[in-house]
């Protein structure tokens, strides 16, 4: 369990750091509860949005295969075992999702200089177009979501995103900790619930 004197040493979420038993903390009650259903809020959003994506799209590379694109481009020629671990997906998913980038010319197989045996996937300048065009339409599409935020705002926002992110994943790994722990226990949330 985190640190829950408040060291110097321990972040401000392992500080705040109850364990699963405590719902909120003091006064903030209502505050937590609001940033609770506004987080919820914009999970079931972007559900509905990738939903209609998928929709849309068709035969287009969809964003786990994109995930995979960006992995390796960004980690450089690499083992599918590698990437089924960047991607934090299982061995056999991976391998499909490859099998079809290959097809498409996305990504390439190429010997490993280490071990002739093993072949390593790198990605092609049709999947580094690929990656560039998903870039640039995210891109397009944030500047439209953002357009009326001043800078300021937008600084602040992303400050306090990064914030919350960090907070979420430490707490939700302890408390999947604890649950592990505890595995009789029914209490543990969702992502992203209320409860």
């Amino acid at each position: 369990m985190a640190d829950q004197t408040g060291g110097a040493a321990a972040s401000t979420a392992e500080r705040r750091w109850a364990g699963p038993r405590v719902a909120w903390n003091g006064g903030s009650g209502a505050g937590v509860a609001s940033v609770a259903d506004a987080l919820t809020e914009l999970l079931r959003t972007v559900r509905r949005s990738k939903a209609r994506l998928l929709a849309a799209a068709g035969d287009n590379i969809d964003s786990a295969t994109q995930v995979l694109l960006r992995t390796a481009a960004a980690e450089g020629p690499m083992r599918a075992s590698a990437l089924a671990v960047g991607v934090q997906s299982d061995l056999s998913t991976v391998s499909r999702q490859v099998a079809a980038l290959v097809t498409r010319g996305l990504l390439e197989r190429r010997a490993d200089p280490v071990d002739g045996r093993a072949s390593l996937l790198v990605v092609t300048e049709a999947g580094r177009a690929v990656i560039a065009e998903h870039e640039h339409a995210r891109a397009a599409f944030f500047e439209q979501v953002l357009s009326d935020w001043t800078p300021e705002e937008l600084r602040q926002f992303a400050h306090q995103l990064e914030r919350f992110t960090a907070a979420f994943d430490l707490t939700h790994t302890q408390w999947m900790t604890d649950a592990a722990r505890h595995p009789a226990r029914t209490d543990e949330p969702e992502e992203g619930s209320t409860a």
